[in-house]
């Protein structure tokens, strides 16, 4: 078709066939420049979406520019061992790992443009806002990624959203019924923490009636200690199932209770960390304090290139890029990375991210962090090597 455009009557349309036909051949960009590719990630497209909706306040427009760009599944396969598993094992570097006291919190930050980038809290707010049950847990801090609970074109439709809050963590089920000739009432999900034994089950609001085709919600109300809390989650699908009558579309008056399995929720230390805009990292990063440094070396194994080297770190940290340092320069061997990102009570933490690919494809990746506090240093740690 594009060859046959060449000898269009129209200058514009010969113009763009013969660009087209020069970047499908390789220059000009090359295939992907006209190759339609959607940058968002569906999933937290359609959790976003699923929020809005339920916030029943359309009178605003959607706002498609806090849904991320970078999904949050990372692109390279994990190899045996884990994906920060060298073949050695994980070597510490003593750099910093000597300095024996606390850490002095660090001034303000340096420069102007620093702050907490809003993620997905935004698309959430009004949900937690409008339950009042939620106004002793504080303010929160961060709602991550919504997390798909059954398979696609199941009766049921369920996404959960951790919210995390200073103690606590909120989980919400977005539920969806797509049966018509039912009615579902008394909605809720049970946990079970067998293997989550730091958080402890304080409250369940249950969803009066599960909408047809449409998003109602429940939650559960987690207590959790400081920390990087981690574990997975069981949950069962409980409800009362009410027949529909087809000849008046009422529920009849008697119900039976069922439930039915969900896949578990995984809750991780990537979960407690977000990013963090800042327009002056390295003035930022002077000023805290150099005891709060930590310094490791990880072996990543046998890589394709560093630039999805780079993103699956990134997406497993969950923190800012600073400085364009996210792009990898074509056939780069090495590349520096500088983070930005925040734990709960706003603690800040900076990490210097350097890889190093040999000519085996063997990648070498040193982590070099400080923060406010020694704890937030060693969490970006703590996140990279339960990965």
């Amino acid at each position: 078709l594009l060859k046959r455009a060449l000898f269009d009557n129209d200058d514009e349309v010969r113009d763009r066939a013969t660009l087209h036909l020069t970047q499908l051949a390789g220059a000009a960009g090359g295939p992907e420049a006209v190759r339609p590719s959607l940058e968002l990630n569906l999933s937290a497209m359609e959790g976003a979406l699923n929020a809005y909706l339920a916030a029943d306040d359309t009178q605003q427009p959607f706002d498609v520019s806090t849904v991320p760009k970078v999904a949050p599944a990372a692109k390279p396969h994990k190899p045996p061992g884990g994906l920060m598993a060298a073949a050695g094992g994980v070597t510490a570097a003593a750099a910093g790992s000597a300095a024996a006291g606390g850490a002095a919190a660090a001034g303000a930050a340096g420069g102007a443009g620093t702050g907490a980038a809003a993620g997905y809290s935004s698309q959430y707010e009004a949900i937690i806002k409008a339950r009042p049950e939620f106004a002793s847990l504080g303010p929160l801090f961060k709602s991550c990624t919504p997390v798909r609970l059954t398979e696609e074109d199941t009766e049921y439709a369920i996404h959960a959203v951790k919210h995390v809050f200073p103690e606590h963590l909120v989980l919400q089920f977005d539920c969806t019924n797509t049966i018509a000739e039912q009615r579902l009432e008394n909605v809720s999900v049970m946990l079970d923490l067998a293997d989550a034994p730091d958080f402890e089950a304080e409250t369940v609001l249950p969803l009066a009636s599960m909408p047809l085709n449409e998003v109602g919600q429940c939650f559960s109300v987690l207590r959790r200690p400081a920390g990087l809390s981690a574990g997975k989650m069981g949950c069962v699908l409980k409800f009362t199932v009410k027949e529909i009558d087809p000849s008046t579309g009422e529920a009849e008056e008697e119900g039976y209770e069922d439930e039915y399995q969900l896949e578990d929720v995984e809750v991780a230390g990537s979960d407690y960390s977000r990013p963090l805009l800042l327009g002056n990292f390295r003035g930022t990063w002077e000023q805290l304090e150099p005891g709060s440094e930590r310094e490791d070396d990880y072996g990543l194994g046998s890589r394709e290139n560093l630039q999805d080297t780079v993103e699956t770190v990134m997406a497993i940290l969950g923190m800012h890029p600073c400085e364009g340092t996210e792009a990898v320069p074509p056939n780069a061997r090495s590349h520096t990375v500088l983070l930005a990102g925040q734990f709960p009570g706003d603690t800040r933490a900076l990490v210097r991210l350097s890889f190093g690919m040999g000519a085996d494809g063997q990648v070498a990746m040193k982590v070099v962090s400080r923060g406010d506090s020694e704890e937030a240093s060693e969490a970006v740690h703590s996140i990279i090597q339960e990965a």
